[in-house]
C-alpha cells in the first residue's frame, strides 16, 4: 500500500506533492469532488463537521480533500490538499493529512486539537509507524462517538421471538403448537415481534470493545472516563448473545449502513467500529474498493479548539444549525449573522490563516476585513480582530484604527504553535504556556481602545 503524507492547504508550500500518477491511481477517486458528494457515495469515510448537523457546515459543496492536477510529465500528477486533516484511504493509497503549522514530521497540533475539542487523550504519541498513528486515532475517537450515540439512547429494533409458554401475547403458531404441545399441557406456541436490545448494531459495537481490550492503549480509551466506563459496562449488559466467534458475521450484518429516523448519532459509530474491527483488511488493502477515514475541516477544528478557551472567559460562540447566538443587521430581528466570538465591547474571528505575516489590518484579505467590519460595526465594538495560529511569538501585535469609529481598534491575536517539543508532552506543555499569553493578551484588550 502507498502512504502519502501531506499538509493541509499545501500549493505552493513547496513541499513534496508530486507522484508517478500509478502509484496514486486510488486518489483520483476522491480528487476534485465536493467534500459533500464524498460523505453521501461513502458511509465509511468520516468528516467533520459535515458528519454532524450540530455543527455549522462551513465545507458543504464547494470543499474538496485533494485535487490533483497534471504536470508537464505526463506520467506524473500533483496533489493539492484542501482545508481537512486526518486520512483517508482508497485502493492502493492511505493519504494522511496534518496540519501546515506542524513543522517535521509529527502532528501533534491536530491530535493537540481533538484532544482539546472532543476530549480525547491520546497518552503517548510515540506510534511506530503512519499506520499506527492512523489506528490509535480510530481508538481514542470512540468513547466521543460512543457518548454522542448512546444519549440518544440504547439502540433498539424489532425482532421476531419464538415462544411457547402459557402467557401467549402474540400470534399463535397452529403447526408448531400441535408439533410442541400434544397432548396440551398447558402451554401454547406463538410469535411476538419485540424491541430488542440485542442486535446487529449493538453486537457490533460490543464486539468492537472486545476488540480494544485487547491492546493496552484500546483498555486506557475504555477506562478514560467515568462516563465511557459505565457506557461500556451497559453495552456488555445489553449483548448477551455475545459470541467472538461470529465477529465476522455481525460485521457482514453491517456492512449496510443503518439509517435509523431517531438513532442518527449510531451511524457514525458504525462506521468507526468497522474501521477498527477490519484494521488488517483496510492495513493491507484487502478491501480496496471502499472509502474510508476521518477528516476534520481546519477552520471548523480550530474555531472549536478556540472555543475551549473563551468559552470559560464568558465569549458567546454562535451556530448557525442551532440557531444560537445569532446578531441581526436590521430592526425586528432581520438578517441573521454569526460572528465567531464575542462578548460585550468585542468582537473576534477565528482564522486558520498564517495572517501572522501581515503587520498591517490593512493588508487582510478584503472579504475577511469586510466581514469583521460588519460584525464589530453592528455590536458597536471597541475592539475586534482575528484569532489565528503563530509558528513564533508576536514581538508587537498589529493593530489598526477604524476611520469615523471612534477609536475602535482591530487587532491580529494569536497562540503561538510550538513546533520544537520534544514529545507530545512537552508540546502539550508548550502549548499551554502559549495559551496562557493568549488570554492575557485578549484580558489587556477588553477595557482599553489602544494597545501597542
Amino acid at each position: 500500500m502507498k502512504r502519502i503524507n501531506l499538509t493541509d492547504n499545501n500549493c505552493g508550500k513547496g513541499e513534496k506533492c508530486t507522484f508517478y500518477r500509478k502509484d496514486i491511481s486510488g486518489l483520483f477517486k476522491i480528487a476534485d469532488k465536493s467534500i459533500r458528494a464524498l460523505c453521501l457515495e461513502n458511509e465509511d469515510l468520516l468528516i467533520f463537521p459535515h458528519s454532524i448537523d450540530s455543527c455549522d457546515d462551513k465545507i458543504g459543496d464547494s470543499s474538496f480533500i485533494i485535487s490533483i492536477r497534471n504536470t508537464a510529465d505526463l506520467d506524473k500528477a500533483t496533489i493539492v490538499t484542501g482545508n481537512t486533516m486526518g486520512f483517508v484511504g482508497v485502493e492502493n493509497c492511505q493519504l494522511t493529512i496534518k496540519s501546515r503549522f506542524d513543522e517535521g514530521h509529527n502532528n501533534y497540533f491536530l491530535h493537540y486539537m481533538l484532544q482539546r475539542v472532543f476530549s480525547l487523550n491520546f497518552f503517548d504519541l510515540r506510534h511506530g509507524s503512519d499506520n499506527d498513528e492512523v489506528f490509535n486515532l480510530l481508538l481514542s475517537m470512540f468513547p466521543y462517538f460512543l457518548r454522542t450515540a448512546m444519549h440518544q439512547g440504547i439502540y433498539k429494533v424489532y425482532r421476531k421471538f419464538e415462544r411457547n409458554d402459557s402467557r401467549v401475547k402474540g400470534t399463535i403458531d397452529t403447526a408448531r403448537h400441535i408439533a410442541r404441545n400434544t397432548p396440551f399441557i398447558g402451554k401454547v406456541a406463538y410469535t411476538t415481534n419485540e424491541h430488542s436490545l440485542d442486535n446487529d448494531m449493538t453486537e457490533l459495537i460490543r464486539h468492537t470493545i472486545e476488540f480494544m481490550r485487547t491492546s493496552s492503549l484500546g483498555q486506557s480509551v475504555l477506562n478514560v472516563n467515568r462516563e465511557t466506563t459505565e457506557q461500556v459496562r451497559d453495552i456488555i449488559k445489553y449483548t448477551p448473545s455475545y459470541d467472538r466467534n461470529k465477529r465476522s458475521e455481525i460485521i457482514s450484518k453491517n456492512l449496510r449502513s443503518k439509517r435509523h429516523p431517531y438513532f442518527t448519532a449510531y451511524q457514525p459509530l458504525q462506521s468507526l467500529c468497522l474501521q477498527i474491527l477490519r484494521k488488517d483488511e483496510i492495513e493491507y488493502g484487502e478491501n480496496n474498493q471502499n472509502i474510508y477515514g476521518i477528516l476534520f475541516d481546519g477552520a471548523w477544528l480550530w474555531e472549536e479548539y478556540l472555543n475551549t478557551l473563551l468559552e470559560d472567559m464568558g465569549f458567546h460562540h454562535p451556530q448557525n444549525k442551532k440557531n444560537k447566538d445569532a446578531i441581526y443587521l436590521f430592526e425586528g430581528n432581520q438578517g441573521k449573522r454569526y460572528p465567531d466570538f464575542y462578548k460585550g465591547n468585542m468582537v473576534f474571528d477565528a482564522k486558520y490563516k498564517r495572517l501572522e505575516v501581515y503587520d498591517k489590518l490593512s493588508r487582510v484579505g478584503r472579504d475577511d476585513l469586510h466581514q469583521l467590519i460588519t460584525y464589530v460595526a453592528i455590536q458597536k465594538a471597541s475592539v475586534g480582530g482575528f484569532i489565528v495560529p503563530l509558528t513564533k511569538k508576536q514581538s508587537n501585535i498589529p493593530h489598526a484604527i477604524l476611520k469615523n469609529s471612534h477609536s475602535t481598534m482591530l487587532y491580529i491575536l494569536g497562540i503561538k504553535i510550538d513546533n520544537h517539543a520534544t514529545s507530545y508532552t512537552d508540546f502539550c506543555r508548550q502549548m499551554e504556556e502559549s495559551e496562557q499569553q493568549f488570554v492575557k493578551d485578549l484580558n489587556a484588550l477588553q477595557n482599553t481602545t489602544h494597545y501597542s
